[in-house]
């Protein structure tokens, strides 16, 4: 099994178009304004109603099997020192890195690929080498030399598709394969002959044997892996499911096991694009998950949320699920920033949005005239950093979220290549 490039980050396909960058856009030509107490600035609008307040939880429909994790996700980086992007223009890649403190961007430090994920463990960064290309670098981020690799070769496929990688409280590393129906186990420290430790089998959370196992996460004493559960076209055939791995006995748990055959926690949404730790929990065991909305995963408890529902999304036109690109939240867990397409596909904007019903009721737009494939936004402190691809203007911006509406600092600081994906580094 294999999936077309545009597909590969589950990012639409790219749009090129020259139009100029309109960041500085007055915020009154561009937010709605929607309290019935406010009218938009523009004066032929009719005040706009909230729509009405969702049932305080929506997935409280927990499986019998569900226990919490025995410690916090290993996800997001509190006090990164700095970012490190993938670049590629489809043909050839490279990683760039952005020292926080200064905000100076150092393009070109490694080698990369047409089709590269970066995650941060420790001192080492981990590269993921997607659809066709089946490896695994690990790099040193003190000189960004190249410390092993690791080829993830396909067994039933054209390609295994690697999508994610986390390393778990054994050390060892879990890959998802999106086109493959098992996790590869590695050691990294391995010889690449010898690091294979195992597989471990995903088959049974899909009707067709091929779950789309995509983003991963290690909590505590527990994995926890998105499938998508596409169909032949790569469309949803289900909401996502969350499935949790016991990495020391080797397998996935069966969340009910009165069922047959193994299940997983459903999720609220499908696609599901990114996750996140929710600021908000001092346990470090909740999970903010990017779809057609924003949803909150209780680990503790199993109960799904939506901190912004889909209807919130709908609001400005981001209505289907390949639109929302990545999205960040700030440090108190109650504002999100937001990358999504117009339903068009001819630029991504940013937004800011409210969880749990705080303002921005609705996603209030303050940039856009961008393009992405990859999620490449991260918010550090008060500074929001965004990379686009778009033709003409490519490269890194950096806003100051301190202010509404948010205004450029910087940008587009040059990345050698476009930017593809990045990752906050400590």
């Amino acid at each position: 099994m294999s999936i077309p490039r545009h597909l590969l980050g589950s990012a639409p396909p790219l749009r090129r178009s020259a139009a100029p960058l309109a960041s500085d856009a007055p915020l009154a030509s561009i937010t709605l304004l929607i309290s019935a107490l406010l009218v938009s600035a523009c004066a032929d609008l009719e005040p706009r109603v909230l729509p009405p307040a969702l049932p305080p939880v929506d997935g409280e429909e927990v499986p019998s099997g569900w226990t919490s994790p025995l410690g916090p996700c290993q996800l997001d980086v509190d006090d990164p020192s700095a970012l490190v992007l993938t670049t590629t223009d489809f043909a050839t890649g490279a990683l760039a890195v952005v020292d926080l403190e200064s905000g100076t961007v150092r393009p070109d430090v490694a080698e990369g690929s047409f089709d590269a994920v970066p995650f941060s463990h420790d001192d080492r960064l981990v590269v993921v080498h997607r659809h066709q290309l089946d490896r695994i670098d690990v790099l040193s981020t003190d000189d960004w030399s190249l410390v092993a690799q690791h080829g993830l070769p396909p067994v039933s496929a054209t390609s295994s598709n690697p999508h994610a990688v986390a390393i778990g409280p054994d050390q060892l590393a879990y890959v998802t394969l999106f086109a493959e129906p098992a996790l590869r186990v590695l050691d990294l420290a391995a010889p690449p002959d010898d690091a294979e430790r195992g597989r471990i089998d995903l088959s049974p959370f899909d009707d067709d044997g091929i779950p789309e196992a995509s983003l991963i996460v290690s909590c505590g004493d527990r994995l926890l892996v998105t499938a998508q559960r596409l169909g032949p076209g790569f469309e949803p055939r289900a909401t996502d499911l969350l499935v949790a791995v016991d990495p020391k006995l080797g397998r996935a748990v069966d969340l009910a096991p009165e069922t047959a055959p193994l299940d997983g926690l459903p999720l609220l949404g499908e696609w599901v694009r990114q996750l996140r730790r929710d600021p908000a929990d001092p346990d470090g065991l909740t999970l903010l998950a990017l779809s057609r909305g924003i949803e909150r995963i209780d680990l503790h408890t199993g109960v799904r949320r939506w901190a912004v529902a889909p209807e919130v999304f709908a609001e400005v036109g981001i209505d289907e699920r390949l639109l929302p690109q990545a999205f960040d939240v700030d440090e108190r867990g109650e504002l999100a920033f937001l990358a999504a397409y117009d339903p068009d596909f001819s630029q991504v904007r940013l937004y800011r949005v409210g969880l749990d019903q705080r303002p921005p009721f609705v996603p209030e737009p303050f940039a856009d005239g961008f393009d992405s494939v990859e999620r490449t936004l991260e918010l550090v402190g008060d500074r929001l950093w965004y990379g686009s691809t778009r033709a003409g203007a490519p490269g890194l911006w950096q806003f100051d979220v301190s202010v509404t509406p948010p205004v450029v600092i910087a940008g587009p600081l040059p990345t050698g290549l476009p930017p593809y994906s990045m990752v906050a580094i400590p």
